[in-house]
């Protein structure tokens, strides 16, 4: 068996090269890159107005439309379009830049409880039955 080649380093040395590899590594900065807000980020709109009446109450996300208004918009538009909808519960469940904090944890419960009732529920297309018209041959 091969042995591991090591160069014997004191703790200080060490850590050194760790905490100039750390200030080396710059942490990517979002805020210049995120859009500014407008009013309809910061109010409710009432097109979420009615999204939430259609809601079961149970499941109604309290914090999510105090705390993060512009989000609960972008739920109400598209909460419909089906493929859209799953694309937004990706971005806020699934880290891709892999540097967010996450959500208060109230707030993620609101979101895994959407999903789960989004998922239970048909997309609206599909709730009504398709008839096919027969074509006769005679």
């Amino acid at each position: 068996m091969d042995s591991i080649p090591f160069e014997k380093v004191s703790v200080s040395e060490a850590k050194a090269v760790l905490d100039e590899a750390l200030r080396n590594r710059q942490e990517k900065n979002w805020e210049h890159l995120r859009r500014m807000l407008g009013p309809a980020d910061l109010n409710l709109q009432e097109q979420t107005y009615n999204w939430l009446l259609s809601l079961p109450t149970e499941i109604w996300p309290l914090w999510l439309i105090k705390h993060y208004p512009r989000i609960a918009n972008q739920f109400a538009e598209i909460w419909l379009r089906r493929t859209a909808c799953e694309r937004l519960f990706a971005e806020l469940l699934l880290d891709q830049r892999g540097t967010r904090k996450g959500f208060p944890e109230e707030v993620s419960r609101e979101i895994m409880a959407l999903k789960q009732y989004f998922d239970k529920t048909e997309a609206p297309a599909a709730k009504q039955p398709i008839q096919l018209e027969k074509v006769n041959d005679s």
